[in-house]
């Protein structure tokens, strides 16, 4: 009978083939393209939103999502100030250390050369660099799914008692971590369930500390923001993440199909590093099957699938970004030790690759105005930071409340140097924060896109309110490249005690340079 692979390396840990930088290399490849491929200034209102939140100080939960993203982005407000060259910098390192983390769980299970391999293929996955561009809860996954992985597989093959409780606490850290960052995390949990299941080493995994160390750190990590759900968000956050925007007519085909297009370039490459690498020749290498990545690299995309089957779930498919991290190693465990010759060609073309990227972005920029992309050339911060001279001429006071659609407020809150609250909609129950009083208190201003609903949701808003408004007219240009001509209406209420008159508005229109 044969044994069962284990999750051992094929020979002792060596150098590694990709040192630290080579993965600086990456990390500047991809902020620069981070950076150079979108307008100046421009920060995605999902992202800009979380920014906003930041602010609040440490909840421990909010309306919409939990609480991770936020506390992450007002740590690194301590380091450096908060825009747009920080939050690209920030998305740069969450690509770069998800890619760490797959090259570690392939040095984990693979030999040295083989998991360079297994690098390069993960690069070549469009699902964990450029869908991650945008950092959101979707994309912070792209880094926290690896590293909980590998985590997990540490303590699974942990052969001390140190290092089993070492990594066991690291595990449900990480797990935790994903969990208060979007809740489609546990389906990666019920994976390593399932992996475990799976594993030749599940029993000595039952025998070690780590296991009842990671569920405890998880538990003492996780609970506080449990608790909030229980006694604060009656489970809004839950029913939020479970009814997504999305109308997909058929939301399991949608997933079932798009998905896994993500695999189309990993799949393209290794069939050229097939051909080029060939296959292990039997008894090469002492790893050639991983149960427990095998698992990994499935299941969640199938529970997902049955989750949305079961609960009619929609908008799924924007999770997954993270859904295949580690297949790229178990497509590695299937090549042959490559020759140090092919790996040091194989390494020039990446770098040739991550060169190009690094260049691309003005490329990338300039088809976005030639389409008229509406994030590209709708110059939605440049409105905000005009409106918001707008209301601090009229009132004398800075900004402290920001309403509208949620592509002009949320961008509005970090554009304007005040950093205001949001509520975008109008939807003042998932925004705590702005009370009827405080909004009287401080007075509103309003910025609302075309055709969006928002000029009919602000006019029943700003009903039997001292009002002044304006419809502003601005255009975005990029290197002889211009956008089309967008309208925005610009309202501002007054605070309490305010005594703004017509007069008074003109002039500070007049004053901020906008247009009648």
């Amino acid at each position: 009978m044969s044994q069962p692979a284990v999750l051992t390396p094929a020979k002792p840990v060596s150098e590694s083939e990709l040192p630290l930088p080579a993965f600086a290399l990456a990390f500047l490849a991809a902020a620069m393209f981070a950076l150079t491929s979108r307008y100046p200034g421009y920060v995605h209102h999902d992202t800009a939103e979380i920014a906003m939140w930041s602010t609040l100080g440490w909840p421990l939960g909010l309306p919409k999502h939990p609480p991770f993203l936020p506390w992450l982005f007002r740590v690194y407000s301590y380091v450096v100030p908060l825009n747009w060259v920080s939050i690209g910098v920030l998305t740069a390192g969450n690509i770069v250390l998800g890619a760490w983390a797959v090259y570690q769980i392939a040095r984990l299970a693979l030999d040295e050369r083989r998991a360079a391999l297994a690098a390069f293929l993960y690069g070549l996955a469009p699902a964990g660099t450029f869908f991650a561009l945008k950092l959101n809860h979707n994309g912070i996954l792209v880094s926290l799914w690896p590293l909980t992985i590998l985590a997990f597989l540490i303590c699974l093959k942990a052969k001390t008692t140190v290092r089993s409780l070492v990594a066991g606490h690291a595990f449900g850290a990480m797990a935790a971590a994903g969990m208060l960052a979007k809740y489609y995390t546990g389906v990666l949990l019920a994976s390593c369930v399932l992996a475990w299941i799976a594993s030749p080493q599940r029993d000595r995994f039952l025998r070690g500390p780590g296991g009842y160390a990671a569920v405890l750190t998880f538990a003492l990590l996780f609970a506080p923001h449990a608790l909030w759900m229980w006694n604060e968000s009656g489970g809004t956050t839950l029913s939020y993440a479970l009814h997504a925007t999305e109308r997909e007519s058929w939301p399991l085909l949608h997933f079932v199909t798009m998905t896994p297009l993500y695999l189309i370039p990993p799949i393209a490459g290794y069939l050229v590093l097939r051909r080029w690498i060939g296959s292990p020749t039997p008894g090469t290498t002492s790893v050639s099957a991983l149960p427990e990545l095998a698992v990994l690299s499935l299941a969640p995309f199938l529970l997902t699938a049955a989750f949305i089957a079961t609960f009619k779930l929609r908008g799924a498919t924007s999770w997954s970004l993270p859904d295949f991290c580690v297949v790229p190693v178990v497509f590695a465990s299937t090549l042959a030790i490559p020759s140090g010759a092919a790996l040091a060609t194989l390494k020039r073309i990446a770098g040739a690759l991550l060169v190009t990227v690094a260049l691309l972005g003005p490329v990338v920029l300039a088809v976005a105005f030639e389409l008229d992309d509406p994030n590209a050339v709708e110059p939605r911060a440049e409105v905000a930071i005009r409106a918001g001279r707008i209301f601090e001429a009229a009132t004398g006071r800075p900004i402290a409340f920001v309403a509208g659609d949620p592509q002009s407020a949320n961008s509005a809150a970090l554009a304007i140097p005040s950093r205001p609250l949001v509520f975008s909609n109008f939807d003042l129950a998932s925004a705590p924060w702005a009370t009827p009083e405080a909004i009287a208190r401080n007075g509103l201003l309003i910025i609302c896109r075309p055709r969006t609903g928002c000029d009919e949701l602000a006019e029943a808003f700003a009903r039997n309110r001292r009002r002044f408004g304006i419809h502003h007219i601005q255009q975005r240009g990029w290197r002889g490249r211009s956008g089309p001509l967008v309208h925005f209406t610009v309202i501002v209420i007054p605070p309490e005690g305010s005594t703004l008159d017509q007069a008074a508005w003109d002039a500070a229109v007049t004053k901020a340079g906008a247009s009648p």
